[in-house]
């Protein structure tokens, strides 16, 4: 995600467009004012390799109402997310009604599909809960990927809703080729 964000403040700059950066976790993490300029652009940079989270939760709610109190102008805003939370519906069709927004999903391959590794002990990045599966077991992998299914499907449909452009990014393969598609079939 850092790469992404990083590639579309170079590119607003080349176009002499201002860019701005909001960091969010379940809280706002760290706010830039949108700006013109290099030296605003690695200011940007910097922020975003190098500053901590204080959450490791995710809670677009709060950034899509957040943008709306400070952002008084049309502008562009790219979110990008796994977009794997609730409750944010509502607030991101109001955003995107006075903004051009467009949802930037980042997926996982691993997400998705299981791979039998036996007996493995994974840990929550949002909650820290430490759980252990059998992806040995045919039946647990096909019930991950049904559930996978359904929120990928929730997700999806919760984004057609509010009628924002959408560009996904796997993050195993290369990340700008389908922002390069976006952009171009914007410009048709």
């Amino acid at each position: 995600m850092t790469h992404v964000a990083a590639l579309l403040a170079l590119s607003a700059v080349k176009n002499n467009d201002q860019v701005g950066l909001l960091l969010f976790s379940d809280q706002i993490e760290h706010f830039v004012p949108p700006k013109k300029g290099r030296g605003h652009v690695h200011r940007l940079l910097r922020d975003l390799y190098y500053l901590k989270p204080r959450s490791s939760r995710t809670k677009i709610d709060v950034v899509t109402q957040y943008l709306r109190g400070v952002l008084k102008k049309k502008a562009s805003i790219f979110i990008l997310s796994d977009f794997m939370d609730e409750g944010y519906e509502r607030s991101l069709k109001f955003l995107g009604r006075k903004h051009d927004v467009v949802a930037c999903v980042v997926k996982d391959p691993m997400e998705t599909e299981l791979f039998n590794l036996g007996l493995v002990a994974c840990s929550d990045p949002e909650s820290g809960e430490v759980l252990s599966f059998d992806t040995s077991s045919p039946e647990f992998r096909k019930e991950f990927q049904i559930e996978s299914k359904k929120q990928n499907e929730r997700r999806d449909r919760i984004l057609k809703m509010a009628q924002v452009d959408r560009v996904d990014i796997s993050n195993s393969e290369n990340y700008a080729n389908p922002l390069i598609a976006y952009f171009r079939q914007r410009r048709k």
